[in-house]
């Protein structure tokens, strides 16, 4: 069988600092991930260093978000053994009710803090960097497992997910994966158990990091203590989006496309070869740069920028003039495109309507580590105050 499970040992510092994708992976870089690992084989990274990724989060963190935190109903979820919980039996008006979630976890349930990047600073920005190094969709789920349990059922994800153990140890079993890639629409059920083959049973310990593509099945359970770790999403905008996206403006843009389809003529097989070359010609015609980029944008527009510090620097900002020291912020991304005849800039979870004439500006902007006003070609000197003051506002910029 083919080496699907890699097993390597960092040899680094006690504590774990983030500077961006890479430090998650160490000793892994980026492209040896994408060409080697990258929805084709899993990794296993043994560290066994207590408190290791405590500066990402800490079950002294998770401690104090259940004493002080009000959860709604997509923050959290309670399982056990394989078996999800209803919200409404542990909450009230609408939140959960933080003692019921101290006596299930007391009572052998696993607790699921939903996207907690959202709400907790260092995961925040580890995320929004990640987001900005791989250029895909990453969010974080947060187990806290009691010992001697198990949370859930055997199972795949359809999406990569990248595990780091912060608290206690976790025995994991790691299959293959009996279907490709599997996608949303591909639910896992007890049928595919038997078609997949064990790899390895891996304990994981603080600092340990396990790396498994879509599709890979597996569980997960702990023995004798509290196991807490942090599932990172990878989750992949597929050339499937693309195809769809595209073709759906195709048709949009097709009145024969429009016309309605009466069945009863599709008895006739030279029906059928019509609509087949119509679609043909579709297929063919379709702008698929246009799909990708408006793909791109939506992924954009979702993203949840960490805020923090932005205040602060509001109000103790120096105002800004043309010899300003500026940069594009860390993190952030962006795609400029025209609609209705206006210059529209996706950044970081909004759009932004701009006007026209202030491509080449942006272009520069983008190949610079730093600039200041005055530097921005193609425009007169107050327009290139107005465009940085605006963009400093909108959060693509900041003081460099």
């Amino acid at each position: 069988m083919e080496n699907l499970l890699q097993i390597l040992h960092a040899e680094d510092s006690d504590r774990f600092v983030f500077e961006g994708f890479e430090s998650l992976i160490a000793p892994i870089d980026s492209e040896t991930f994408f060409k080697d690992y990258w929805e084709k084989r899993a990794f296993f990274i043994k560290r066994a260093k207590t408190g290791y990724f405590d500066s990402l989060l800490s079950l002294a963190d998770i401690d104090q978000f259940i004493g002080t935190r009000l959860f709604r109903k997509a923050d959290i979820r309670i399982a056990k053994q394989g078996k999800i919980r209803d919200f409404e039996d542990f909450s009230k008006d609408g939140a959960a009710d933080r003692g019921i979630l101290l006596n299930e976890f007391a009572n052998g349930s696993t607790l699921v803090f939903e996207h907690l990047n959202r709400h907790h600073a260092p995961l925040a920005h580890a995320i929004y960097q990640c987001e900005a190094d791989l250029h895909v969709p990453f969010r974080s789920n947060i187990y806290l497992t009691p010992a001697q349990s198990q949370g859930f059922a055997q199972h795949w994800d359809t999406h990569d997910v990248l595990i780091l153990q912060v608290h206690g140890k976790k025995t994991w079993q790691v299959f293959d994966s009996p279907m490709a890639l599997p996608h949303e629409a591909h639910k896992f059920d007890s049928s595919w158990t038997g078609k997949a083959n064990l790899l390895a049973e891996i304990t994981l310990e603080p600092g340990d990091v396990l790396f498994l593509p879509r599709g890979f099945v597996h569980s997960a359970s702990t023995s004798d203590g509290t196991s807490l770790h942090i599932t990172i999403g990878m989750r992949s905008l597929t050339l499937g989006d693309v195809a769809t996206r595209a073709f759906e403006k195709a048709v949009k843009a097709n009145v024969a496309m429009r016309k309605v389809a009466l069945f009863r003529e599709y008895q006739d097989e030279q029906r059928i070869e019509d609509a087949r070359a119509l679609l043909h010609d579709i297929v063919e015609g379709m702008d698929i740069r246009a799909a990708l980029d408006e793909v791109y944008c939506s992924f954009i527009r979702s993203r949840f920028p960490p805020l923090d510090g932005r205040l602060l620097a509001l109000t103790e900002a120096e105002p800004i003039t043309h010899t300003s020291a500026l940069k594009i912020r860390a993190g952030s991304l962006y795609q400029t495109f025209l609609k209705d005849e206006t210059l529209r800039l996706a950044v970081d979870g909004k759009v932004v309507v701009l006007p026209r004439g202030v491509e080449e500006a942006i272009g520069y902007m983008q190949n610079q580590p730093s600039f200041t006003p005055a530097d921005l070609p193609g425009l007169e000197q107050e327009s290139k105050l107005i465009l940085s003051r605006r963009l400093v506002q909108e959060g693509l910029l900041e003081p460099a």
